[in-house]
């Protein structure tokens, strides 16, 4: 990069020194934003996953209650 790029370090007073603190925070920054927003889609799936296991536990209960009702498994 030359003087003056973006991201090089020179283009803010103070030079390089004062480019690496910002560059480290704008980092952070970011990786902060990505880590809350993987955890807001990992809560939405275990939400969804439990709403799942929920049905298939109430359509394992219509199969036995079916099942009594047909006088019973046969195994």
């Amino acid at each position: 990069m030359s003087e003056g790029s973006t991201g090089s370090g020179f283009s803010r007073a103070g030079g390089e020194a004062q480019g690496d603190s910002f560059t480290k925070r704008e980092k952070a920054n970011e990786d902060f934003y990505v880590r809350k927003k993987e955890m807001e889609r990992l809560t939405a799936l275990k939400e969804k996953l439990k709403q799942q296991r929920q049905h298939l536990d109430e359509l394992d209960k219509h199969i036995e209650e079916y099942t009594k009702e047909q006088g019973g498994e046969h195994n």
